[in-house]
């Protein structure tokens, strides 16, 4: 394992795939899944939604409007460092009510991000003399809270909010019935869950995945490790409420 001042220096700190129904996945490859979350991007007519933001060590708004090239709006699916890190950096930011407080004022996630990123998840360094035992979230607002049922218009398309608690209180799930297509940020993926598992809430978790697993989802968008389709979708949360006892 490599210490921090020994790691090679990143020359560009974003990758970025395209995927069906003008989707776009921004992933800070210098730093193992595991630790970071995925930024999702869903192209609009009108406007651009940001499904989740990163870590912020390098603040993605500047290259994700770039590439947009139209308003975009970053929803915070949970108050989670490695997926409301980056939050901070767009104008325009959205998250539940009951998440709002820890974004505010992130010392309680900010007290347990070393668990997870560190010198064996940071794999390459942003700057030179870049410490990673120095990240802290970087506290910010929403301009907009949003809830259960609430319509994210984005000219050609809408989306919508479920509030799917289990993993955080206000946690969410954004879900586009016109495509079957599913985002769930950190309530379902396909792989190594570490110290997060079990959840700290496992009956309101199980009630969160069954409703998931009732939808008619073509493909799941989630927070970490890439695309999971419904076979494998269905699979997973049979999985999980079997290993919850639920």
């Amino acid at each position: 394992m490599l210490r921090t001042h020994e790691k090679p220096i990143a020359e560009t700190w974003f990758s970025v795939e395209a995927y069906d129904d003008a989707i776009l996945r921004f992933r800070e490859h210098h730093i193992d899944s595991f630790a970071v979350g995925d930024i999702w991007l869903v192209r609009g007519e009108d406007m651009d939604l940001a499904i989740d933001t990163g870590s912020g060590i390098v603040p993605p708004a500047p290259l994700v409007e770039a590439v947009a090239g139209r308003p975009v709006t970053a929803v915070a699916l949970n108050c989670y460092y490695d997926h409301a890190g980056g939050w901070h950096s767009f104008s325009e930011r959205a998250c539940h009510s009951l998440e709002a407080p820890e974004l505010e004022k992130p010392f309680r996630e900010n007290s347990s991000v070393g668990d997870y990123l560190n010198d064996s998840t940071l794999w390459s360094l942003p700057w030179e003399g870049y410490q990673v035992s120095d990240y802290e979230m970087t506290p910010a607002r929403p301009t907009r809270l949003v809830d259960e049922g609430d319509k994210l218009d984005l000219g050609n398309r809408t989306l919508e909010v479920l509030h799917v608690p289990g993993r955080s209180a206000g946690g969410l799930a954004i879900w586009e019935a016109a495509s079957g297509n599913l985002f769930t940020s950190d309530m379902l993926y396909d792989g190594d869950h570490g110290l997060a598992w079990p959840p700290d809430d496992p009956a309101t978790y199980c009630n969160s995945l069954r409703r998931m697993r009732d939808l008619s989802v073509v493909r799941v968008y989630p927070g970490h490790y890439g695309t999971i389709d419904r076979r494998r979708m269905i699979e997973l949360i049979d999985e999980q409420l079997d290993d919850l006892g639920h």
